[in-house]
């Protein structure tokens, strides 16, 4: 395997992420650069074939084609780029990190999603056919070879608990490699008989989405979704995560709509001793915040600082207010930064 001593980025080296079109790439940014899955082309095939070496080769060479380009201003401004996630995984001959969204299945129709990620967007709101599963069982057959290898295992998009794949393969996990790292996203409204099983034979961290604590405006930005449904779910994760020394990380998507409540969840975290995790988004641009002028985007930049300024005497028990601070200065200053670029 081509060195990788002199690359900015690992992904290439040590993971393969899974779209719901099971096109493997090395993240989400170059999904459809790579390969795709079929009976016939194997996950090792696409592991060592041509198009995984020669994304290897142009990150060796600092070429970064397709749309790692746009991972490369974030690498050079040091803004926690994507990059950066995969630098704590081996490299070895095998994979050592997995992320996949493997169905839109999902029973929320969330603003800032789309029909690739929710199967009620999909039908509802774009008026589309439903996707066709593109893995069958000798995908997961052909997974007991990696799963050994790995250090972590990630499931996205849809809804997790709410796919019979997923559930299948955590199924086969805790026989092969019941002690990996399996880090599931959830939007917190799906628990059952099944999902209770899953937790207790694997070594499950949890994502928890929730984008607003106000019951009215989660609701109108996670469409089917009830807050005090997931506050109860919230509850049983704080439950197995605590016992079992495992992470319980709450993920918001700082938007147009709620980006006045970041500071609010430092509270909320604080609270409930849980980590902190910021999804900016870019897409769609109705909700985004980098592209905003830049008077408000100035007030969105100082009136989150001047709540954090007003917040941080407080104890923070999971390093939350770094987090905070890396979203005001680094993201959101970097956006008002392009703004007067912009204008």
């Amino acid at each position: 395997m081509i060195d990788h001593s002199k690359s900015k980025c690992r992904a290439a080296w040590n993971n393969m992420y899974w779209n719901v079109h099971a096109k493997a790439s090395p993240c989400w940014l170059t999904v459809g650069e790579i390969d795709r899955w079929t009976v016939d082309r194997s996950i090792g095939d696409i592991w060592n074939g041509e198009h995984y070496k020669q994304k290897r080769q142009d990150l060796v060479e600092q070429k970064f084609t397709g749309r790692c380009f746009e991972c490369k201003r974030d690498i050079d401004n040091n803004v926690w780029p994507l990059a950066r996630a995969y630098s704590q995984y081996s490299v070895k001959k095998y994979p050592t990190m997995m992320e996949m969204e493997l169905s839109n299945q999902c029973n929320l129709e969330c603003v800032m999603c789309s029909g690739e990620l929710s199967s009620g967007i999909r039908k509802n709101r774009e008026g589309k056919p439903p996707l066709p599963m593109a893995y069958t069982d000798k995908f997961i057959h052909q997974l007991e070879e990696f799963i050994p290898h790995l250090e972590e295992l990630r499931f996205n998009g849809g809804e997790p608990f709410a796919q019979r794949i997923v559930l299948d393969i955590c199924d086969m996990v805790a026989e092969v490699n019941p002690k990996l790292k399996v880090n599931i996203a959830t939007n917190g409204t799906v628990y059952s008989k099944r999902v209770r099983k899953i937790l207790e034979q694997n070594n499950v961290h949890i994502n928890l989405s929730i984008d607003s604590l106000d019951p009215e405006r989660y609701a109108a930005i996670r469409i089917n979704g009830k807050l005090s449904k997931v506050f109860q779910n919230l509850e049983r994760y704080k439950e197995y995560c605590t016992s079992g020394g495992r992470e319980l990380c709450i993920m918001v998507n700082p938007m147009r709509n709620n980006w006045f409540e970041m500071i609010d969840f430092l509270d909320f975290t604080n609270k409930h001793n849980t980590n902190l995790w910021y999804n900016t988004i870019r897409y769609p641009e109705e909700y985004a915040i980098w592209n905003l002028p830049s008077d408000e985007l100035k007030n969105i930049y100082d009136g989150l600082q001047k709540r954090l300024d007003d917040w941080v005497p407080y104890v923070d028990k999971k390093n939350n207010v770094h987090i905070t601070k890396h979203l005001i200065d680094e993201q959101i200053g970097t956006w008002l930064l392009d703004s007067y670029t912009r204008e």
